[in-house]
Formats: structure tokens, C-alpha cells, sequence
């Protein structure tokens, strides 16, 4: 009998006044074990603020409640969870801004730091305030760190090729589509796996978006055409893709042989059905730039660099002499002119390869494609008209 007196002395006064000491709120929660119906009404006055960041978070009863004498928060988990998204402060990525026409295209912004929440200390953070009735807590906050920054950036946007060629000798009318086309392509990113399509990128070659007549090769002749010379355009990036390491999965040679590139390296293309394609394998985001330069079109590859150079090998196999020079009398011209009309014209059969080289030492030499270039028949108009002087004689 004496025992029982103690212990109910313990639990009614010692432990309330411990308790006490240690804090009212301590008190108020604790006593919920011993006295049910006046805890609970401590327990349904109680608060518990979270600070995370520049915010407050407050819980109460019924998120706040006990189960065989343990005070919990109701899905504790989601909370913390929506804590952290309502509360973070997410990082920026370093960003770069392309100017394909400058010689340093590639400008960037640093990136920043973000803040969040401890999520898994906020967690038990929480458990321990409501074991022993504490009213508030303050989040620990940890940095987070930006996925990308301005020295990975620059890492992955170093110069893989460049590659030009000139079209000063071009009309009017060429030079503006060559422009016009450069223009268009401007600059694009390949990201890792992902395929360049030209036509795609430049556009259809039509007068309402300003392309103009000029000469193109079609079916081994050459007439005039909407967008003329912009298939130098597409060969200019083809070869460099080439020395970048892009892997070309469509494309297709001219009927004639071309000037600007060496046989088997042109890229013939246009609207409807030819296209110049490159798959970048190289493991990064690659950047396609394009300008004009002193007459010249110049295409750059950027990108992170490997471990490979590569070199474009060009081997005619034979060449096709054209067929004898056509005469055309016509009496536009007085009688002994001769007025060229078509240059006859060399065809010729191709290889194109791809050698791969690392430290300097060939590794790989890939066969590209094997062309077959049409020769072109000569015009020449011969003038059948009297001269001037026999005229007058006959009218004399």
C-alpha cells in the first residue's frame, strides 16, 4: 500500500514539475500519457512551426496526434516533401548565347547556387520537437549545385572542325541564295544522338522567302532554278561534319562534277526530295555555326573533343571524257563567230574515304561513298550572217 502511495506521488507531482523546468510546451504534451482528458486539451492548443528559409510552416491538431502515447505529424513524409518544393531556391544552369557570325561565337552566363532544405534532417528534426513538445524548428539549409557551369560549358563548345569554301566567282544571283541560305542555317544544336536534317534547318527554297533564279544541275544540265547555290551551302556542311566526326546518314553527289569541293565530297540537295543529314555519335551536344566571309562560306563545328582527327581522302578513278563539241549555226552572228555557248566538261568516276587518326596515328579508313559524275557536251553557236561589208557590196 505505502508503494502504490509513492509511485502516484512521482507521477502526479514529481514528473509534471520536471517537466515544468524543462519547458511549459514539454509539459503539455507529456502529460497526455498521464491525464487523457486534460492532455488532449494541451494537445489541441499546441503549435509547431517549421522555418525553412524566408517561410513558416505551421501544424496543429488533428495533423498533430498520438498513437499508444507517441506524438506524430500525419504524413510527415509529403510535408517535409512540400516543404522543400514550396521553400527551395533551385540553382541556374550557366547558359551560352550563339553569334555564328563572330569569330568567338559562344558568350555565357555564370550559373548561380540554389538552397534547400535537409529534407532527411527535417524529418527527424520534426520527431524530436514533438517528443518533447519543442514549438518550433529551423530547417537546415544545404547549397545545390547547378547541373551545368560556365567551364563545362566551355569544355563542350570547343572548335572540332571548320571548313570553307568560295563562291566569289558566283553571279548576282547565286551570291544572294549562298546568303540568304547561310543566313537561315544560322546556328544549330545537335544534341548527343540526334539527327541534322538541312532542309529541315534551312528551309524550302521558294521566291516568296526570298530566294532568287540562278543556275543549278539537274538530270547532267544545268538550268536556271529557284535557290541556286545553296547546294554549296549544304556541301560546306557536310565536310565539315566530316572532320567533326558527325556521321552522315543521307546524302547525295550532283550529277556533274562541282568546283567548290573534290569529287565525292559535294552534298546535292533541295526541297523536296534530297536531303544532307548528320547524326551526331560523339557522345556531346554539338554547335553547327555558318557565315560568310571575304567570299567565302565558312561552316565550324564546336563541341567537347575527343581523342580523333580526321582526314578526307578523294581518289578519282578514271575520268569520262565529254562528247564532241556541238556546232550550232545560227545568223544572230555574223559569219565566222564563234560564241561558246556550253563548256564542255570532264566527267569522272570517285571514292570518297574518311581516315581516323589518334595521337597522330591512322586507326580507321572508312569508305564514304563511290560517285559517278556525268560528262558535259559543248556548245559552241557559229555565226552564219554575211558581214556588213558584203551586204553593202550586194546592194551596190
Amino acid at each position: 500500500m505505502r508503494q502504490k502511495k509513492i509511485t502516484r506521488y512521482i507521477l502526479c507531482w514529481i514528473l509534471p514539475v520536471a517537466f515544468l523546468a524543462a519547458g511549459f510546451n514539454c509539459l503539455k504534451l507529456s502529460a497526455f500519457a498521464f491525464y487523457p482528458p486534460e492532455s488532449q486539451k494541451l494537445l489541441e492548443n499546441y503549435r509547431l512551426t517549421v522555418f525553412a528559409l524566408d517561410k513558416e510552416y505551421q501544424f496543429c491538431y488533428p495533423e498533430i496526434d498520438t498513437s499508444g502515447g507517441k506524438v506524430y505529424l500525419k504524413n510527415l513524409e509529403e510535408i517535409v516533401d512540400g516543404i522543400y518544393y514550396d521553400s527551395v531556391v533551385r540553382p541556374v544552369d550557366a547558359q551560352v548565347k550563339v553569334a555564328p557570325a563572330m569569330d568567338q561565337p559562344f558568350t555565357y552566363s555564370a550559373e548561380k547556387s540554389g538552397k534547400g532544405v535537409n529534407k532527411e534532417k527535417l524529418s527527424r528534426q520534426i520527431e524530436v520537437a514533438l517528443s518533447i513538445g519543442q514549438p518550433t524548428v529551423k530547417a537546415e539549409i544545404i547549397d545545390l549545385l547547378p547541373a551545368v557551369s560556365v567551364e563545362g560549358l566551355k569544355e563542350k563548345t570547343k572548335l572540332l572542325s571548320s571548313f570553307q569554301t568560295d563562291y566569289s566567282f558566283s553571279s548576282a544571283e547565286r551570291k544572294h541564295n549562298i546568303e540568304l541560305a547561310v543566313r537561315y542555317l544560322g546556328w544549330v544544336r545537335i544534341p548527343n544522338g540526334e539527327t541534322f536534317s538541312f532542309n529541315d534547318s534551312v528551309g524550302e527554297r521558294t521566291e516568296k522567302r526570298g530566294f532568287k533564279q540562278a543556275k543549278i544541275i539537274m538530270d547532267g544540265n544545268y538550268i536556271d532554278g529557284t535557290g541556286g547555290g545553296v547546294c554549296q551551302v549544304s556541301s560546306t556542311v557536310y565536310n565539315a561534319g566530316l572532320i567533326a566526326g558527325l556521321k552522315a546518314t543521307e546524302r547525295r553527289a550532283h550529277s556533274l562534277l562541282v568546283s567548290y569541293v573534290e569529287p565525292s565530297f559535294d552534298a546535292m540537295v533541295n526541297s523536296g526530295s534530297s536531303d544532307l543529314k548528320l547524326q551526331n555519335q560523339t557522345g556531346e551536344d554539338v554547335y553547327i555555326t555558318c557565315r560568310t566571309l571575304n567570299g567565302k562560306i565558312e561552316v565550324r563545328i564546336f563541341g567537347k573533343k575527343g581523342k580523333s582527327t580526321y582526314r578526307r581522302v578523294s581518289e578519282v578513278k578514271e575520268y569520262i571524257s565529254p562528247p564532241q563539241t556541238e556546232e550550232v549555226e545560227s545568223e544572230q552572228y555574223c559569219l565566222g563567230e564563234r560564241i561558246i555557248k556550253v563548256n564542255e566538261k570532264k566527267g569522272a568516276k570517285s571514292v570518297a574515304y574518311l581516315e581516323r587518326y589518334e595521337d597522330g596515328k591512322l586507326v580507321e579508313r572508312k569508305k564514304l561513298s563511290s560517285d559517278t559524275y556525268s560528262p558535259v557536251k559543248g556548245v559552241t553557236i557559229v555565226g552564219t550572217a554575211p558581214l556588213k561589208d558584203e551586204i553593202n557590196e550586194e546592194m551596190i
